[in-house]
């Protein structure tokens, strides 16, 4: 077996639980949004957590790329802080993406 059939198989083995992770993820968060008030600082820590997470997972199973994943993760969660502290608005939203867009021209072409 070549190296190459090794990489797939080791592929398509990871792939199903990080499919469930995600679901997990996304489950415990709608869980955390549905029941709980955010009053206290564990509630808002567990939120932004498990969202990372839950996106990170979704994300780097759709495009294949874990690098990807955490890019965009990182992406949603900074904006959302944003949005916390009420700087969240379309000029913050559209320089967010241009610099992560840069970030991930550069850490993904800097490699060729």
């Amino acid at each position: 077996m070549s190296k190459l059939e090794a990489a797939k198989n080791k592929r398509k083995k990871n792939f199903l639980p990080a499919l469930l992770l995600a679901i997990v993820f996304w489950v415990f968060w709608g869980w955390i949004v549905y029941s709980s008030v955010p009053e206290s600082g564990l509630t808002i820590f567990l939120f932004y957590l498990l969202l990372f997470a839950a996106v990170f997972f979704t994300t780097a199973l759709a495009f294949g790329n874990s690098n990807l994943g955490l890019l965009s993760a990182f992406w949603v969660i900074v904006f959302l802080n944003f949005r916390f502290f009420k700087i969240g608005n379309v000029l913050n939203l559209s320089l967010l993406t241009v610099i992560f867009l840069l970030l991930g021209f550069y850490l993904f072409h800097r490699k060729t």
